[in-house]
């Protein structure tokens, strides 16, 4: 029997990583008033490497672990990928959009980063896409227009929601270049993307005289990043591995919506009316995003991977030179031999087949 304790951590996992996420956005456009885009987009990535980097020697004692595989070279092309995109592109295009963007309209509008990692999953990744997740793309993106609108009723697209979209389709690629590599060890994927991410767009605002900000605003963004960038993408490429890119950035797709709330708080902003159209038509869409039933017959090739995990009775029940307690996670190279049988999954390490038919999810 397979165990279903691992998608329901997965989902309290990609839930929790939307609720640390959701704190960039209201909070990045309170230090924009002190900080450039760049040098913002700089310490949060640099926080964000550093604060992981802390956790793991404070709770550890050192960087490397032996319970989750390290990365190795055949990884680096990928981490390379997501860190451009996703650790320079994209929080770049999003600080510089926030300059002309009320925050709760950026932060609904980043649930386009759903809808990109959907799109890439599917078309060049492969990843299995039913008909409520292409029913839940139609919606999202209706409401992403609805909020596109200009505040004058003139029809037309505003620079900051270009951005703001660019932003997400790239963290879309992320999310799927770091779905490659998810079975890696987590905090030192982003230790690595943070340090590079954030020493680079650091260094390209020193390369354009971009006026660095004071040691307390530094400070600020760097903790900031900390915990709405660092330990929100360690959980969220946990979550990669129980869910896959589509389903787990769907769930991720929550945080626009705490963003929101938060933003109403802070800023005491009126958001225009078609927001409030526009918030039930994403939230229905997030919410079919989460409802797919994924069941039919299918192969698991024989094949030898590393990642961490436990033993169980679905795919993990590998004998070990030495005593190993089921409950106990570790990592190291094991075999999986060949099975048929079906069961409800998702696109997890180890449902990652091809389908005939994306739409209707079946062989």
């Amino acid at each position: 029997m397979i165990s279903i304790a691992a998608p329901v951590l997965s989902l309290i996992q990609a839930f929790t990583a939307a609720l640390l996420f959701s704190l960039s956005t209201p909070f990045a456009k309170l230090l924009l008033g002190n900080v450039q885009p760049l040098t913002l987009t700089g310490f949060l990535y640099l926080g964000c490497g550093l604060g992981v980097i802390c956790y793991r020697f404070i709770r550890e004692g050192h960087l490397f672990t032996s319970a989750e595989p390290s990365l190795k070279w055949k990884d680096l092309p990928w981490l390379a990928g997501s860190i451009l995109v996703g650790g320079v592109g994209a929080p770049f295009l999003l600080m510089s959009s926030l300059t002309t963007t009320p925050a709760a309209t950026a932060s609904l509008l980043l649930s386009f980063e759903a809808i990109a990692t959907t799109l890439v999953a599917s078309l060049f990744f492969h990843e299995a896409i039913g008909s409520k997740i292409w029913l839940a793309i139609i919606l999202v993106t209706g409401a992403g227009l609805l909020l596109s609108l200009q505040p004058d009723g003139q029809w037309g697209i505003s620079i900051g929601t270009v951005g703001i979209l660019g932003a997400c389709f790239l963290w879309g690629m992320d999310n799927n270049f770091t779905r490659q590599i998810s079975m890696c060890d987590p905090l030192l994927i982003v230790a690595t993307k943070g340090i590079c991410a954030g020493f680079f767009s650091l260094f390209l605002s020193f390369l354009y005289r971009v006026p660095f900000p004071g040691w307390v605003s530094g400070m600020e963004a760097m903790g900031l990043g900390s915990v709405s960038y660092g330990f929100s993408i360690v959980l969220f490429i946990i979550a990669l591995r129980g869910l896959g890119a589509a389903r787990t950035t769907s769930l991720f797709s929550i945080s626009p919506f705490l963003g929101s709330l938060l933003s109403f708080i802070i800023f005491f902003e009126r958001p225009p009316m078609l927001f409030y159209v526009a918030l039930p038509i994403i939230g229905i869409g997030s919410f079919l995003l989460i409802q797919e039933n994924h069941l039919h017959r299918h192969i698991h090739d024989e094949i030898d991977h590393e990642h961490r995990h436990r033993h169980d009775e679905g795919h993990h029940n590998h004998p070990h030179s030495s005593v190993i307690f089921p409950s106990t996670s570790h990592s190291h190279l094991h075999h999986h031999v060949f099975l048929e049988h079906d069961h409800s999954h998702v696109p997890d390490i180890h449902h990652r087949h091809r389908h005939i038919d994306s739409w209707s999810g079946k062989e």
